[in-house]
């Protein structure tokens, strides 16, 4: 009788799980990506709550590589307020196979969808693990700042402690996190830091009127598949700045930290 039960829901779900499909499809072959984007999340939403599992587990798996599709924020949309969408989140965020970059991304996702329990415990492995790629890292430690957790500061204090004996990409790639987070804590931070290199980073100052008149405006970009774990994020965080902004960004800030030092 149960399999009888479970033949029939399965039979049930294939015309939703069709829906989600066809509307996906049209949002990546639109032109407009966020008016596309309004689209499918109404789309999503006008499918009730019996689509809530199928769209919860396509977007765990969306997630789990540490990519997270252009579509993913009607995911979350269609998913807000239903409990039931968590399950296949958790569970993708604690198999063993999920990457780091998928477990912070799954993280995210969890943490908008109002759980920030489930995940937090993974996060600070994480964030706190010397071994892992340092732009996981940086990630976790800003989702773990959006979740107010009280370990989160003591991580980006340790992290900038170290940050001299890093490799100077590694170095700019903590500063440029450190920018785009714009918090209290990151200008602290950022403050120390221009601190200890006053009097040594004055050579590679740059004369922001001749980089921005050497700078060339960027080729549009067409609308994203996939982005990779630390571009702009599906949420409201901020991201991790890059190229000739980052340094523009930079150089603005520790310039104005020197002025008032």
């Amino acid at each position: 009788m149960s399999g009888i039960l479970a033949a029939v829901l399965l039979l049930s779900q294939e015309p939703i799980q069709t829906q989600i499909d066809e509307a996906v499809r049209q949002f990546e072959a639109a032109a407009q990506v966020d008016q596309a984007l309004t689209l499918l999340s109404s789309q999503l939403l006008a499918l009730g709550a019996q689509a809530t599992n199928p769209i919860a587990r396509r977007l765990a798996q969306d997630l789990r590589d540490g990519m997270a599709s252009a579509a993913a924020p009607a995911f979350i949309d269609a998913l807000m307020g239903r409990p039931e969408a968590l399950g296949p989140l958790q569970t993708a965020f604690h198999d063993a196979t999920t990457s780091a970059a998928g477990r912070v991304e799954l993280a995210e996702a969890l943490l908008h969808l109002d759980d920030a329990v489930s995940w937090r415990a993974g996060l600070l492995g994480i964030a706190t693990d010397d071994r892992a790629v340092l732009a996981d890292r940086l990630h976790a430690s800003r989702v773990l700042l959006e979740a107010d957790d009280p370990k989160a500061p003591q991580i980006l204090r340790d992290l900038v402690g170290r940050l001299s004996g890093r490799p100077e990409p590694e170095q700019q790639q903590v500063l440029s996190f450190l920018a785009a987070v714009n918090s209290p804590l990151s200008r602290e931070l950022l403050g120390a830091v221009a601190s200890a290199r006053r009097g040594t980073d004055e050579p590679h100052v740059v004369i922001l009127d001749e980089a921005a008149k050497r700078a060339d405006p960027p080729p549009p970009a067409p609308p994203p598949k996939k982005k990779e774990t630390r571009r702009e994020s599906f949420l409201t965080m901020p991201t991790i700045l890059a190229g000739g902004v980052t340094l523009v960004l930079l150089v603005l800030l520790g310039i104005e930290i020197l002025r008032k030092g």
